[in-house]
């Protein structure tokens, strides 16, 4: 109770006031609004000509690097070795051949029974 009767003090005395009070003006929430319009133009601004351009850049260098890497992995796979705690398997999964998980690749997870 104390610290509603505080803050309801303290807000007063500060000069707070409610929209009926006559504090916001017609002038002021047409200002608000020009301000408001001009913040939105600005992000807009922002977000089509350095947003967009910037992923559009790293999204190409980015698939070029991983395109480089899925054509070195063709070339020379990643050589297994077969640790007694790689692959222990109490029962099989319950999906596909029962020996690979749902994410599986051939390409960068070696295969035990190939080797």
């Amino acid at each position: 109770m104390f610290r509603v009767a505080h803050f309801a003090r303290n807000a007063a005395a500060r000069g707070t006031r409610s929209y009926s009070s006559g504090m916001f003006t017609n002038e002021s929430y047409q200002a608000s609004k020009e301000h408001a319009r001009s913040a939105v133009e600005t992000w807009k601004k922002i977000s089509l000509f350095v947003a967009l351009p910037a992923c559009a850049i790293m999204g190409y260098v980015s698939t070029k690097d991983e395109l480089d890497h899925i054509h070195h992995l063709e070339h020379d796979p990643p050589k297994f070795v077969g640790y007694p705690y790689l692959h222990v398997r109490k029962r099989k999964f319950p999906y596909g051949d029962g020996e690979h998980t749902p994410f599986w690749n051939s390409l960068t997870n070696p295969d035990p029974e190939e080797e």
